[in-house]
């Protein structure tokens, strides 16, 4: 079902192509970017804040 996540995607970025793809999204940050996407941004920074 594609496009089933857009609804609840946390993005804020709406004109990416990869908007409401989470599996394409992440794939495409670790991959071809080499970071998280911004949705996983905050539970990066949660935990090495706790550690």
């Amino acid at each position: 079902m594609p496009g089933c996540n857009e609804a609840k995607c946390l993005c804020p970025n709406k004109d990416c192509k990869n908007h409401g793809k989470c599996c394409k999204c992440v794939n495409y940050h670790r991959d071809e970017r080499g970071n998280l996407p911004m949705c996983l941004r905050p539970l990066l920074e949660k935990k090495q804040k706790d550690s």
